[in-house]
């Protein structure tokens, strides 16, 4: 579609003729408004808008960003690959990010959600998303859409977009969002190379990724295939093509120099792009990549005397279908559930053996040769094609052997992002002794606000004598819905399954309270106990969110439980009358692995 543009500034424009598609078009200002015209319509043109004159549509405005419109010609690249049907896209994110300096991105990104409801819905819900510095989300057309935030964590939170038509069940809302972002975490630099690294890693999703770099970067290197590269305004612009499949396997890792920021040159350029890699290392990456040829074709490898040889027994179980191989190369049984849980999903799908094939070996320091019991060591990987260091294997030795202890997909860089979280954990904290009801007493609740301080009794654990490392969801769900204490009547200590627990006072600064936090539990239960004191009788909603099922008494009375796995991003909305004087609320969290967590928060109407 041939579409001509009309740039518009805030100055005094008397008359502005632009002959475009035949027609005459004129840009006024009338009454201090820019307007632009033809002979049969006219539009306002406000700030930061600019007028579009097409054959289908006629005159119209839009948003004046050359990154949205960047945006818009990748939407059609993606349409069209829709239409193909040659993979299975269940979902698609278009993101465009600029590094304005080392601490901040200029972000536009382009995303789908599916109006799951089964009525028409005007509010798009994104839950569970980084927090936004001022956000503008628009549709396809431009339009300005007003959103409202509600903040999970220091940086999550719920975005409600509002459209100004409804989208029916089954439809997709589409917007696009321009924002300034921080970049802690995603960017750093190591030697003379600035890393930058971001990700979409939602299963089945197509991802184009747009970077544009400083002025004077220098780009080295990148961990998947750049589709694109051509400059915008004398930067230069990188475009990357990414499927993830079955495994959500999206993240996008770039390097590059920097001169006007650190003084180097080309003659800063790392030796191993340069032809100088370590002999080892070379030889190390040289005979791994003979293995995994005859791991690949099928062939029988076992051994588990080194590190790497231990890779290569996993990736050989991998590809030959041996559950049970791969559980017992598992290094704890934690690790072995996780193994046994997910391996049909997961671990045997031919997903999971394109991840291998995606991968060589970049690096794998000396191991001693007679370490403890417990020991750890690391193998570095990098996708082929690339010398950057994109994920890392621990192995454990124990009594001769080297065993599986886990692979992180990302870099150093976000490795040390580790402080920050650590640092996050007195977001929740909770009381060395026991308390009573008045540590969690509330006079009155205020619509809006959550309820972020209670009592908490648990963790306990699921009762388990089966086959396996950890409960089925039958025996969790059972022992969930035994009432193990009395809600109507606090008591300050209780007996459960024959162990004595008490309360304590938690408290949290964010909606989303992280169990985690404080306990770091799998198939476990806990209880949390409030006393609202209200001065009249008071009807409202409840927004309850739980990791993973819940179940909610007032006064008592068993009134909402939801027993599925899901995120906290998601809540219920629970319409309660609350009596004049106090009220006991409680709260069961049961989690069926992973994190957990939970939120109260009282609603407007």
């Amino acid at each position: 579609m041939k579409i001509a543009a009309i740039q518009l500034c805030a100055i005094s424009v008397l008359a502005w003729q632009v002959v475009t598609l035949g027609q005459k078009t004129e840009v006024r200002v009338r009454r201090g408004e820019v307007v632009a015209e033809t002979a049969s319509q006219s539009v306002a043109v406000g700030a930061g808008r600019k007028a579009i004159l097409s054959p289908d549509e006629g005159l119209s405005t839009t948003v004046d960003d050359p990154m949205v419109d960047d945006l818009m010609k990748i939407h059609q690249w993606v349409e069209e690959e829709k239409q193909a049907q040659r993979e299975q896209i269940n979902e698609s994110s278009i993101q465009m990010i600029r590094v304005d300096d080392e601490t901040r991105f200029t972000l536009a990104y382009y995303l789908e959600l599916r109006n799951t409801k089964s009525k028409p819905r005007r509010v798009c819900w994104v839950k569970g998303t980084s927090l936004l510095e001022e956000p503008k989300y628009y549709d396809l057309q431009g339009r300005l859409l007003p959103f409202d935030v509600d903040k999970i964590t220091a940086d999550m939170g719920n975005y409600a977009i509002r459209f100004p038509e409804p989208v029916a069940p089954g439809e997709k809302f589409k917007y696009l969002c321009v924002s300034k972002l921080d970049a802690t975490g995603a960017m750093w630099k190591d030697g003379s190379l600035w890393h930058l690294q971001v990700g979409c890693c939602l299963p089945n999703c197509l991802n184009y990724f747009r970077f544009i770099l400083p002025k004077s970067a220098i780009f080295v290197d990148s961990n998947r295939q750049v589709s694109l590269t051509d400059s915008v305004d004398g930067k230069v612009a990188l475009t990357i093509r990414n499927y993830t499949g079955v495994m959500g396997d999206g993240t996008h890792h770039i390097a590059f120099l920097w001169p006007d920021k650190d003084g180097t040159t080309l003659a800063d350029l790392p030796p191993q792009y340069r032809g100088l890699r370590d002999d080892d290392q070379t030889d190390i990456v040289r005979r791994g990549q003979l293995g995994m040829s005859g791991i690949l074709a099928g062939e029988v490898f076992d051994d588990q005397s080194t590190p790497l040889a231990t890779v290569g027994t996993l990736c050989s179980a991998f590809v030959r279908r041996d559950k049970q191989r791969v559980i017992d190369l598992m290094a704890n049984p934690f690790l072995k559930g996780i193994a046994a849980l997910q391996y049909d999903q997961y671990i045997a799908s031919d997903q999971a053996i394109e991840l291998i094939k995606s991968f060589d070996i970049l690096s794998a320091p000396t191991w001693p040769q007679e370490p403890a019991n417990g020991y750890e060591h690391q193998v570095y990987l990098t996708r082929k094609g690339s010398l950057l260091h994109d994920a890392t294997i621990t192995t454990v030795y124990r009594d001769g052997k080297w065993y599986w202890g886990g692979m992180y997909i990302g870099s150093p860089g976000d490795e040390a992002t580790d402080d920050a979280s650590e640092m996050a954990v007195d977001s929740v904290r909770i009381s060395k002794d026991g308390a009573g009801l008045e540590a969690a007493t509330y006079e009155g609740l205020e619509r809006g606000w959550s309820m972020r301080k209670w009592l908490f009794l648990g963790p306990i654990d699921v009762p388990w004598e089966g086959e396996g490392y950890f409960p089925d969801e039958k025996t969790a769900n059972e022992f969930f819905d035994v009432k193990s204490l009395d809600p109507g009547r606090f008591e300050r200590k209780v007996t459960i399954e024959g162990k004595d627990y008490q309360w304590y006072a938690l408290t949290s600064e964010y909606i989303g309270i992280d169990l985690n936090k404080v306990f770091d539990k799998w198939y476990a239960v806990a209880y949390l106990w409030a006393q609202v004191e209200m001065d009249q009788e008071t009807t409202g909603v409840l927004g309850i969110g739980a990791d993973d099922a819940v179940q909610v008494w007032l006064n008592g009375e068993l009134i909402h439980q939801s027993v599925i796995g899901r995120v906290l991003a998601y809540h219920d909305n629970v319409e309660v009358t609350f009596k004049k004087g106090k009220n006991h609320l409680v709260l069961k969290i049961l989690n069926y692995g992973g994190p957990w967590g939970f939120s109260c928060q009282w609603l407007d109407l």
